[in-house]
């Protein structure tokens, strides 16, 4: 029997959803008994700017259970009483002992309780060793993933990620991706490269673009597509978002040279969950 219930939100794009999936079957490893929050993709408005993604991923393709109404009810009501004033100071401290919630990209083992439920994004290191399998063979029940998936090359794939990153202020320069080339250069010299980027009028004439074999503009398509696209290359320079990561880490082999910025992101303090054999160059 089950000492511990779980309830993992999942919300955001497509790689953010892989991950929550991910972690909520880390913690069905641990022995808990796991329901998947499906409710962030029933609203349409987020009061801090988020933007609305569609859910990409089935929890069952993942082996995980879907929260019925009454589980959801059920932490609801815990919730509904931590903000009762009235009572609060007499529920509290029973619910202390009953009822937590975890949020970020990383909680505290000691601190579960009977009832918890996982708000983030889970991005974290500890929770993808080991899973590279359990990944794949997930999203491999998809047909869209497994018909479009890319055959295995000896090329690099890099990503370009621009649009909310534009107004973010998080875009790489064209400096970090020519001297990441030059870093894989380094070590293949006879360097070919595929670009995805999600730019709808990238500036083909610059080198980096002209110098590509092949440049992917995603203009619409399913993301499941496009990432099944970007597997199987044998070295990835990646963006600083998790829609190359996870390619990248579900592809690379010893003989893959992977590399990323540091820091990820200029304006928001957060630590990748990088391989520690990928190479760094700096994001300036």
């Amino acid at each position: 029997m089950f000492n511990q219930v779980a309830l993992v939100d999942v919300m955001g794009g497509l790689g953010n959803q892989i991950f929550q999936l991910n972690f909520a079957n880390y913690l069905e490893n641990k022995g808990f008994k796991v329901f998947i929050n499906l409710s962030w993709f029933n609203s349409d408005i987020f009061e801090d700017g988020t933007t609305k993604r569609n859910l990409q991923l089935n929890p069952s393709d993942f082996e995980l259970e879907t929260a019925t109404d009454l589980i959801l009810e059920r932490f609801l009501r815990f919730e509904n009483l931590l903000n009762i004033k009235l009572i609060n100071k007499f529920s509290t401290p029973i619910l202390k002992k009953t009822y937590n919630l975890h949020s970020g990209h990383f909680f505290d083992e000691e601190e579960t309780k009977k009832y918890n439920r996982f708000s983030g994004y889970w991005q974290n290191d500890k929770y993808l060793q080991g899973q590279k399998d359990y990944i794949l063979n997930s999203l491999s029940k998809i047909s869209y993933f497994r018909d479009n998936l890319n055959e295995p090359n000896q090329k690099t794939l890099i990503h370009i990620r621009k649009t909310d990153y534009i107004k973010l202020g998080e875009e790489l320069s064209e400096t970090f991706y020519n001297d990441a080339i030059n870093e894989i250069v380094r070590e293949d010299t006879d360097l070919e490269y595929d670009i995805f980027t999600d730019e709808k009028n990238p500036s083909l004439d610059s080198n980096l673009y002209k110098n590509a074999e092949n440049v992917n503009i995603n203009s619409g398509e399913n993301p499941i597509v496009t990432i099944s696209k970007m597997m199987n290359y044998k070295n990835y320079i990646i963006a600083n978002s998790t829609f190359s990561l996870l390619p990248a880490f579900l592809s690379y082999s010893k003989d893959s040279i992977v590399v990323y910025p540091d820091p990820w992101f200029k304006y928001t303090e957060f630590k990748p969950p990088v391989d520690h054999d990928w190479k760094i160059i700096k994001n300036n």
